[in-house]
């Protein structure tokens, strides 16, 4: 059974605002976690 072209493209739709939002949301954390490292703020093996 074929899919309707505008249900096919709603739901890329869907994924696509999942997946830059999730990207989104890891570079983040990595800016901000690489912003404590070089401000010493935590160290590189910061355990607790």
């Amino acid at each position: 059974m074929a899919m309707p072209w505008g249900m096919t493209l709603w739901m890329a739709k869907m994924v696509w605002i999942a997946l830059s939002g999730w990207v989104s949301s890891c570079l983040t954390i990595a800016d901000e976690v690489a912003a404590s490292l070089r401000s010493g703020d935590i160290g590189p093996f910061h355990v607790g």
